[in-house]
């Protein structure tokens, strides 16, 4: 009797549910945006054990206490603790969680789907569908190949949307030819979204794993601030990623190349052109890429050509159509990184201002402003690139891009060479001028040498991309 009993205190201490396996989890703090994790558990008995993993890093599940269906447990992300009370059955674990600096929320697990039983009975077809805010389209060919590219899209003013019915086109065509699946999140928000791209293309590859199962090789690739978005994802989940495909992206030393580039060609042309864009720290309510706006921009240009020709002069813009829609591009994303990250970002107080036909006046003339420290976090958290690649990344260019110039895409394997290792990391150009002007053959061409590089060891040679 004693032993019956105690087996039974036991049995009845233990959940019916055996939480051993992967987990998809949501938790989300009063007040504040959901935080995507994932979970791997192993039950035995009453013990439970695992490991939490984020975008921030991984921590142990420790101090689980398992009653039926009730349980509690604490996991590590860095050095913060979370303290979770919950009930478990099914496949769902379902309660709340403390955190550090008084954060409370709610916690939501999911079991993800085992990928022997997520294969697909039938290849081909589409999905769209929502991943929290974001919205996102999953291609399927018929001649899948077991294989995955996950794709991130350039600046778009509003998240991006897909249409199930329409078909694809492209680049996106070209990797369903071979055989690729091709997942693509449209971003929960537009803008300047490093910060959601990374974490909403993150989130929708393991959605893609969990419900078709693992593909034997993922690829990440992107446009623009797509790449910078690819970038990021290949340096912060190399485990997660094959190879990396970065195209146009400004993936130079974050700070240096917005202050360089965006900030100082809004300070240099404020000088030129002053109250045209507002300030280069008050950008103007009224600013946009409407065709109204660039207009206004051109007119004032050609109204005073001789400050048109110091402009370009100074930066290299070849025309007063490319100083307009560059000029108006610059001052909206400054606005916006203001916005995201509460000021601004760049201190021009020790620049010294060089190309112009008179540089002692324009140094002289030029406004200077100091950078707000929160701002330059973020503009380092989303994202500067680390430059230690774990995996193979094929990076191309053009040779002349107004947006996006030639001496910031070199940057990336500077930083890579001062790191004392370039042997995960190509270079290549296409003799064109214009931001991302690559044709879907030379883009195709270039993906498949990445495929080679990664199948077969075969690093692919530097220089022009045919």
């Amino acid at each position: 009797m004693r032993l019956f009993a105690a087996l039974f205190l036991f049995a009845s201490s233990c959940l019916a549910t055996d939480l051993s396996g992967k987990w998809d989890v949501t938790a989300s703090p009063a007040g504040k945006a959901p935080m995507k994790l994932d979970a791997v558990l192993k039950q035995v008995g009453s013990d439970l054990s695992g490991t939490v993993n984020s975008m921030i890093g991984s921590g142990p599940v420790k101090n689980a206490v398992l009653g039926n269906p009730d349980l509690t447990f604490q996991f590590m992300l860095g050095q913060s603790l979370f303290d979770v009370k919950a009930v478990a059955g099914g496949d769902e674990i379902k309660g709340t969680f403390t955190g550090p600096r008084n954060m409370r929320g709610t916690f939501l697990a999911r079991r993800a789907m085992m990928a022997a039983a997520a294969k697909f009975t039938v290849p081909g077809g589409v999905e769209t569908g929502k991943l929290g805010e974001a919205e996102y389209r999953i291609d399927i060919p018929g001649n899948y190949n077991g294989s995955l590219v996950v794709y991130c899209h350039g600046y778009s003013a509003e998240p991006g949307k897909f249409d199930k019915s329409k078909q694809p086109e492209g680049l996106m065509k070209e990797f369903l030819a071979l055989g690729y699946a091709v997942a693509q999140s449209g971003y929960s928000a537009g803008g300047w979204a490093v910060k959601e791209g990374i974490e909403d293309t993150e989130a929708l590859r393991k959605f893609f794993t969990g419900k078709y199962g693992k593909p034997k090789r993922t690829f990440v690739a992107g446009h623009s601030m797509g790449g910078v978005i690819t970038l990021a994802l290949a340096e912060t989940h190399p485990e997660a990623y094959d190879a990396a495909l970065q195209m146009c992206g400004p993936i130079g030393p974050t700070q240096t190349m917005f202050q360089k580039r965006l900030f100082d060609t809004l300070v240099v042309y404020d000088y030129y052109f002053p109250d045209i864009i507002g300030t280069p720290v008050a950008i103007a309510g009224d600013l946009s890429l409407q065709q109204e706006f660039l207009e206004r921009i051109e007119k004032e240009a050609m109204n005073f050509p001789d400050r048109l020709a110091a402009f370009q002069k100074w930066s290299g813009l070849q025309s007063e159509t490319e100083v307009a829609q560059v000029v108006a591009f610059y001052a909206l994303i400054q606005k916006e990184l203001m916005t995201r990250a509460g000021g601004n970002a760049f201190d021009n107080r020790n620049t010294l201002y060089q190309g112009s036909p008179d540089d002692g006046l324009l140094n002289r003339g030029v406004k200077r402003y100091p950078a707000d420290p929160k701002a330059v976090e973020y503009l380092g958290k989303y994202y500067t690139p680390k430059a230690e690649p774990k995996i193979p990344i094929l990076s191309l260019h053009t040779v002349y891009d107004p947006l996006v110039p030639a001496w910031q895409a070199n940057a990336y394997g500077d930083m890579v060479r001062l790191h004392g290792d370039g042997a995960l990391y190509v270079q290549r150009f296409v003799s064109r001028a214009g931001h991302c002007k690559f044709t879907p053959s030379e883009t195709i061409h270039a993906f498949e040498d990445l495929v080679t590089w990664k199948e077969q060891g075969k690093r692919p040679q530097a220089g022009e991309q045919k």
